[in-house]
């Protein structure tokens, strides 16, 4: 029997979480052929819910047929609607809440630092619900079932700043049985001292940020540590380059599966073994892919990712601009597949001491500052880093630079130089790609 699952489950039973739930509902479904009316239904649902309940999007659909979400294939019905932007859901915040708000367990989050333009977003609690069920099936298609043991390389600021883990933390961590490195510290010393628990143990996965564990392969075959065979690896949080899984696969000899998500939308997709491209749980989001003109592609033609969330109906995204480009495959699989994610880089900063530093502990920073519209993070050197700010209609306190000068140079450095630039424009690099930190330490 598996205590830690049981254990987990019951405390998520008693405090009325519905996850355990959704989790086996979706365990079960998953052994058979899922239909696309699956999707289908939770898209119908969802505009039928925005046109009675969202006033920004009750307005667009004025001019449309509701009937013919119902009558028609609701992604027919999608397709008319126009394509939403971060720039929007800033102009429109209030107007993109749900009308019944009040009756949802609901919180503020922000989308990630991938395109350098944070927002704040409105979830509630069966977003997070569906979300974790489906975090928790993508561990499990791929070999780890919820209570055995997990190891992540994943970034914490919390412990960065804090020093420590509270006890809430530390129990949960302790039912689900998972051990945390924190990918913001990889220092030498506690590089070997993770690489010495995956040999000692290795867990049954290891979850991943993908340049995160990409450097600890480096760093592993720099100092010639030879590690055991380990049992899987999901990479997330930044693209993973055929290089990067090719090095990574080497050197902790298993597979690794790419996992594709963000803040704004939770777990997207994932790959499965033995097949090809990434699955999309068909009961999370819907994609389309579109030109830069926001035309429909073909399947197989590379365009901008857009995001239709069919588990947020507290502050709907529909048709949402992700900032991420990528090739839907012509193929139905119990769900859309991807056949490939491109347009995210994260850079490792580096220290004097060789300290590597995931440059998503600056992006983290900048987060929830309403006076950032746009940023980006460069080390010009091991001890200065310049950040550039478009900013939007806020001002900003001298208290918060002062923070964030303060947070650098804790990872940094005290001697490190922190140059703020408040610039009309940040260009993209000339694949088209836009870096949101960028390191010139070679």
């Amino acid at each position: 029997m598996n205590i830690r699952k049981y254990l987990y489950f019951s405390y998520a039973y008693c405090r009325k979480y519905n996850f355990p739930q959704l989790y086996n509902k979706f365990l079960k479904e998953i052994s058979s052929n899922i239909s696309i009316d699956t999707t289908r239904n939770l898209l119908t649902e969802l505009l039928l819910h925005c046109n009675k309940s969202v006033p920004y999007y009750a307005k667009l659909m004025n001019n449309l047929s509701i009937e013919r979400i119902i009558y028609e294939k609701p992604e027919v019905y999608l397709s008319q609607l126009p394509i939403l932007t971060k720039d929007i859901i800033r102009a429109n915040f209030e107007q993109l809440k749900s009308t019944d708000l009040a009756q949802r367990k609901w919180y503020l989050n922000t989308s990630g630092g991938s395109t350098g333009e944070p927002i704040i977003l409105i979830q509630d609690a069966e977003y997070n619900d569906k979300s974790t069920a489906i975090s928790l099936l993508f561990s499990y298609l791929v070999g780890r079932e919820l209570g055995e043991a997990e190891v992540r390389l994943w970034g914490s600021e919390k412990d960065v700043f804090d020093g420590t883990m509270g006890w809430k933390a530390t129990f949960f961590n302790f039912l689900r049985n998972t051990t945390y490195m924190n990918a913001f510290q990889m220092t030498p010393e506690k590089m070997r001292d993770f690489l010495k628990l995956l040999n000692k143990k290795p867990p049954k996965l290891i979850v991943a940020y993908a340049q995160a564990i990409y450097e600890l392969a480096k760093f592993a075959e720099d100092e010639k540590i030879t590690l055991v065979p380990q049992k899987a690896i999901i990479t997330s949080a930044g693209t993973l380059y055929a290089w990067m899984r090719q090095k990574i696969e080497t050197v902790f000899q298993c597979k690794v599966f790419n996992r594709y998500g963000s803040r704004e939308v939770s777990d997207i997709a994932c790959e499965k073994p033995g097949e090809q491209g990434l699955w999309v749980a068909p009961w999370g989001n819907y994609i389309e892919i579109v030109d830069d003109d926001n035309n429909p592609v073909p399947a197989g033609v590379e365009g901008n990712i857009l995001i239709t969330s069919l588990t947020n109906f507290a502050m709907p995204l529909i048709r949402y601009k992700i900032g991420d480009r990528g090739i839907l495959s012509p193929e139905y699989k119990s769900g859309q597949i991807l056949q490939q994610v491109s347009g995210r880089n994260v850079d490792t900063f580096k220290t004097q001491s060789g300290t590597l530093i995931d440059g998503e502990y600056f992006t983290h920073l900048l987060y929830f500052k309403n006076w950032v519209h746009k940023f980006q993070i460069i080390q010009k050197s091991y001890l200065e880093i310049t950040i550039k700010i478009i900013k939007s209609n806020s001002d900003y306190l001298a208290e918060e630079l002062d923070d964030i000068v303060a947070k650098c140079k804790l990872m940094m450095g005290k001697d490190c130089v922190v140059n703020f630039e408040f610039v009309d424009r940040i260009p993209v690099n000339k694949s088209g790609k836009y870096r949101y930190t960028i390191s010139e330490v070679i």
